[in-house]
């Protein structure tokens, strides 16, 4: 069978380095992984929307789908609200009313936001400001990393603090326009230990989508904010069942 491409989308705050161990595991799996930084992250002048962001998501799926190759696309936290919005008419089905081959066929959320149209994300957190985020101009810094990495060492978490960037505040007030997960069969790596996305709030959005009739098939894992990083082995098998290998 051949591989669907896969597309990693970083959360808040986070680079495509802190996908490099899960994206190694899967390329020696034989997956193609592909995984850029969002515009909103690490900008000094970050965009006062989504469109940048959501423009990069799109050409990493289309360089992606190529000739006609199937995509999964895996958003983690943030990573999610940009998914949302910028999957409009790049569904393997949509694409075929068109004429074209191949396209995404699944959502693989990984601790990720599920926004429905008009909500941002934060309105999904209530409007509550996470005391994770300290304002610094049109951006937020992240002031305890260890909410991210909680099952790491110590060491660990303060190794991949390191690679925390800044986040536009746009990012989390810029409301989503489409929600693809209505429109392509998703899957939802729920993170039961997770101190940044508390694992009620997952709950919360994954029952909202099935309610809204999406196809959500949910995974649960002990697993902190991060399981690319603390579940690497886990959080790959758990791609590879979604990308439909059966695994023993």
């Amino acid at each position: 069978m051949t591989k669907p491409h896969l597309v990693l989308v970083p959360g808040a705050l986070h680079t495509p380095a802190c996908m490099v161990p899960l994206m190694k595991k899967l390329q020696a799996l034989g997956y193609t992984m592909h995984c850029q930084q969002m515009a909103s992250v690490g900008n000094p002048s970050p965009p006062s929307d989504l469109s940048e962001d959501i423009g990069i998501l799109r050409r990493t799926v289309e360089e992606a789908i190529g000739q006609g190759n199937d995509v999964i696309v895996a958003p983690h936290s943030w990573g999610g609200v940009v998914t949302g919005t910028g999957l409009k008419g790049l569904s393997k089905g949509e694409r075929e009313t068109q004429g074209l081959k191949g396209g995404v066929i699944r959502i693989a959320f990984m601790a990720s936001f599920v926004l429905p149209e008009g909500v941002s994300l934060l309105q999904k957190t209530h409007n509550v400001p996470s005391p994770t985020f300290v304002p610094a101009g049109p951006n937020l810094t992240c002031t305890t990393p260890e909410l991210f990495y909680n099952d790491l060492s110590e060491e660990e978490q303060k190794y991949w603090a390191t690679f925390l960037r800044t986040q536009g505040i746009a990012s989390f007030t810029t409301p989503a326009t489409y929600a693809a997960w209505r429109h392509i069969p998703s899957s939802y790596l729920l993170c039961q230990d997770d101190l940044a996305l508390p694992p009620a709030l997952q709950e919360e959005m994954v029952k909202a989508a099935e309610e809204a009739g999406a196809i959500m098939h949910v995974t649960r894992i002990k697993s902190g904010h991060s399981p690319f990083l603390s579940r690497v082995d886990e959080t790959a098998e758990w791609i590879q069942r979604v990308a439909g290998e059966m695994l023993a």
